[in-house]
């Protein structure tokens, strides 16, 4: 009785891990080729969902709705009124009720009441039957890959600024119709992410595609990321779906370079790896000049720092862009050799080329980095609405 009861709740925890925190094989992001995303609401019809609808029409936006049966069947009225405004109408199940999904027949019944080709379990959460289910049901299971966080006890101001700042080409938004934050953090975020060039559209516009083992451990490993950016107080270079880089401000490490020592103020660069993984040479390469005009603006913000610098593999590629590259000491030369590896594997499905497997430092002054990529020229992006900064806390 105990080793079924032990076997059992090893099942339940695996395929939770496997197919809500990883994801895999779901439906949880587009193409990041493109800048469109998915903005999605869970929980729906609600008492604001009027007030949703009106603030999506008045900035020109299509979303996806996934509904619970019993709210829905209570108004249907609102279900219709989200269709006719051209918004994609799907499936959350038949209650919001966690521990019923934990009994099968619960389960079935849950995802089989609700119409839709697409099935958002509550919570993402998973049981070792919710893919058998949505097999046999002819339903794609839809999770995401940024969330809005709106159902903390947050300042809207500083959800909309965490969105902007994880929002990417091909992101499946999770956000809910319901609570009040949400209309507010939609009214600051809205403008700004259309001006950012980003174009909210629905999921099947977005046509997203099952997640691979590879593209589920890179959703896995988002929280790593928000994490160590909110310890090191990591900010971006710019909030434009293809701005590539984040900046640490820290002392440089060394070894030491000429006319800077060890202890520098300086900007490490941090590549944001997945939204250059579908870029061809030449868009990646445009998009990497970009980026560094946003990185010379950061730099006119903060006097202190005299260079920026990074350690990688592809330290030889960075010549192209004006860069300067030294040896590594032999420890931080392995660590970075082998994450830049892990990296390339995870990012692009690649391994290094023979000869350009170990990591070597690349860095440029201050002084040359606005020389060769001044923000003021006519050639720079507009500016984003509101200045970059930190994700909050």
């Amino acid at each position: 009785m105990e080793v079924a009861l032990g076997l059992t709740l090893l099942l339940y925890g695996l395929s939770d891990l496997l197919f809500r925190h990883l994801g895999l094989l779901a439906y949880a992001r587009g193409s990041r080729k493109t800048p469109l995303v998915a903005l999605t609401f869970d929980d729906g019809p609600s008492e604001r969902t009027e007030a949703l609808l009106a603030l999506l029409h008045r900035h020109g936006v299509k979303a996806t709705f996934f509904l619970t049966g019993e709210k829905a069947r209570a108004r249907p009225d609102l279900v219709e009124r989200i269709r006719e405004e051209g918004h994609q109408v799907e499936d959350h199940g038949l209650w919001h009720e966690p521990w019923r999904l934990l009994l099968p027949w619960l389960e079935w019944r849950h995802m089989a009441a609700g119409q839709g080709r697409y099935y958002r379990p509550p919570h993402g959460l998973h049981t070792p039957f919710t893919r058998l289910f949505a097999w046999a049901l002819k339903k794609r299971i839809a999770l995401w890959d940024t969330e809005g966080k709106d159902w903390l006890d947050l300042p809207p101001e500083d959800l909309a600024e965490r969105l902007l700042f994880y929002l990417r080409p091909g992101s499946v938004v999770l956000l809910h119709d319901g609570p009040e934050r949400t209309l507010r953090l939609l009214e600051l975020a809205l403008p700004r992410m259309l001006a950012l060039g980003y174009r909210p559209v629905t999921l099947d516009e977005l046509n997203p595609l099952p997640l691979s083992p590879r593209l589920a451990l890179i959703r896995g490993l988002q929280g790593l990321e928000e994490r160590y950016n909110r310890r090191h107080g990591v900010r971006r270079a710019g909030l434009g779906p293809f701005h590539l880089f984040r900046l640490e401000k820290k002392p440089f490490p060394g070894p030491a370079l000429p006319g800077l020592p060890p202890g520098t103020p300086a900007f490490e660069l941090h590549l944001e790896s997945e939204r250059a993984m579908e870029l061809s040479t030449p868009e990646a390469i445009r998009a990497f000049r970009n980026s560094l005009k946003e990185v010379a603006k950061a730099l006119l913000e903060d006097p202190e720092v005299r260079l920026v610098y990074g350690a990688s593999p592809l330290a030889l590629g960075a010549e192209l862009f004006g860069f300067k590259t030294a040896p590594l000491p032999p420890w931080p030369r392995l660590v970075s050799s082998l994450a830049g590896a892990f990296f390339l594997w995870l990012y692009r499905g690649e391994l290094p080329k023979k000869g350009r497997f170990l990591a070597r430092l690349t860095y440029l002054e201050r002084e040359e980095v606005l020389r060769r990529y001044p923000p003021s020229t006519p050639a720079s992006p507009p500016p984003a609405p509101g200045a970059p900064g930190s994700p909050p806390p």
